[in-house]
């Protein structure tokens, strides 16, 4: 049997093997079989997945340079005493100021590495461990897109967009590639798309489309832009931007992958998360959205721009180098790479749906609302208090905001699992103090969507018997069932 040539990576072993090696060690394939290994490696010119590794790495880099300048990490992780955990995640710590400055240091220099590919294999592993394990350190922070990123990153792992444009490529020469599978590509286009469609699922909801909230809560009060201004005032204005955001989200990603709507829909794409930036301030999340939605284009769109740019008239001399060998038949290593991959998809298809296994309605307990691409579907106010009964009889009542910032007190106020998180927490406060044990009562008062404020917590249950699970909690109270009131404008008139 031949060995494989020097030149392979890691890349190249994935899902298929060189034809050399074929003829060895691959199993025949049935007709289907062969016609899905074929399709999953036919070569895709991988200048669009170079660009997309320069364009994620460089914005990484950027955002963590942006999070350290902006004094995040004090706000969200030094000045609190007190974090809240990710069930199952409970190990995972905050460091103290030096720890963080050096590990969003590493995390800004690794992302640099991924941009101009650089050991890319190590920087890209580094990347995903130490951006996710930033993201794991406190509940308050969960945003959406962190998660986007972490699980595109961890694609990115097995990929090899640094064949080519990149100082890996000019350091190795047989490293160089003009082409890759196109699983590469298929694998982050279903990451991208699974966003789009989850979103898009999300607002299929009737306060979403039936009485255009939250928006009619958030529009109004940008309407001291200029020009658009004065329209974010208006209800029938909340209901088509609820309805683009709905038809937006459930057919974008059909649209992209028409090669003729392709052009209009991105432009489509770049409209909207231009009014996301516009109305909402969630960071870089509209850039992430843009970058992503380029692994729909053919993957060689970067040499149409440069050759229109005028920038290069003759095919790079990258494509004098290598291209990506088809496989004859399927290999134990390929097919055991093919059911890692399907497993990974499927689990990130059904994470999203876990919700259904719980009573009500996610918008109010919660449970299944993380990682499931549910972006922006609901307002929440609330107002917290704990009722602690010592051994002695005695109650105390605490406010929140002795433990909390403004900024963690905001955000689980209406998110029972940091409810219950911090009720063990006082607990544990008491026990330390040897006053324990002691019952800790919540009573919590939430608004969802603008409606009349509920409670949201049985308050006649001791959270010290109740433990954080997957079980269904009981303790959480049924939402309410009043529609959400739909917020008018004011009409001041000034008396004569």
């Amino acid at each position: 049997m031949k060995s494989s040539p020097p030149s392979a990576s890691l890349s190249q072993r994935l899902l298929l093997v060189t034809t050399t090696e074929t003829s060895a060690r691959a199993a025949p394939a049935s007709a289907p079989s062969a016609l899905l290994l074929r399709w999953l490696n036919e070569p895709r010119d991988i200048a669009a997945l170079a660009v997309f590794r320069f364009l994620i790495g460089g914005l990484m880099c950027f955002g963590s340079l942006r999070f350290m300048q902006n004094g995040w990490i004090e706000r969200l992780y030094l000045e609190p005493d007190f974090h809240f955990k990710y069930w199952g995640f409970e190990w995972v710590v905050v460091p103290d100021a030096t720890g963080m400055y050096l590990l969003y240091s590493a995390i800004a220099a690794s992302a640099a590495l991924v941009a101009i590919g650089a050991f890319y294999r190590i920087a890209i592993v580094v990347f995903w461990c130490l951006f996710t394990y930033a993201e794991l350190m406190d509940v308050t922070s969960y945003l959406n897109h962190y998660y986007f990123i972490s699980m595109l990153t961890l694609i990115m792992c097995f990929l090899s967009p640094h064949r080519a444009w990149s100082v890996d490529a000019w350091l190795r020469p047989r490293l160089r590639a003009t082409t890759l599978p196109a699983w590469q590509t298929w694998w982050l286009r279903f990451q991208v798309g699974l966003l789009y469609f989850y979103a898009g699922l999300a607002k299929f909801e009737t306060d979403w489309l039936l009485h255009a909230q939250p928006l009619n809560i958030w529009l109004p009060p940008h309407s001291g832009l200029p020009l658009l201004g004065p329209w974010l005032e208006m209800t029938w204005v909340h209901y088509f931007f609820s309805w683009f955001a709905f038809i937006f989200d459930t057919t974008i990603i059909a649209f992209m992958l028409w090669r003729v709507t392709r052009p209009y829909a991105f432009l489509v794409v770049l409209v909207f998360h231009f009014f996301t930036h516009l109305f909402f301030n969630i960071g870089l999340f509209p850039l992430i959205m843009i970058f992503s939605v380029l692994v729909f284009f053919d993957s060689d769109w970067p040499r149409h721009v440069l050759r229109w740019g005028q920038v290069s008239r003759r095919p790079p001399a990258e494509q004098r180098f290598i291209e990506t060998a088809r496989p004859a038949g399927w290999t134990p290593f390929g097919a055991g790479f093919a059911c890692f991959v399907l497993a990974f998809c499927v689990v990130q298809f059904l994470t999203p749906l876990r919700h259904w296994a719980y009573p009500g309605t996610v918008l109010w307990h919660e449970q299944g609302m993380r990682f499931s691409w549910r972006v922006m579907v609901r307002e929440k106010s609330g107002s917290l208090q704990y009722r602690v009964i010592t051994s002695s009889g005695r109650q105390v009542l605490i406010a929140p905001r002795t433990y909390l910032t403004e900024d963690q007190y905001r955000e689980m106020s209406g998110q029972p699992d940091m409810i219950l998180q911090l009720a063990h927490h006082i607990g544990a406060d008491y026990d330390a103090l040897g006053l324990g044990p002691v019952e800790v009562y919540a009573d919590s008062l939430v608004s969802l969507n603008g409606r009349r404020a509920s409670a949201m917590i049985d308050p006649a249950v001791d959270l010290m018997t109740v433990k954080d699970s997957l079980a269904h909690a009981n303790w959480i109270t049924a939402a309410p069932d009043m529609p959400p009131p739909l917020q008018t404008p004011l009409n001041l008139v000034v008396g004569k």
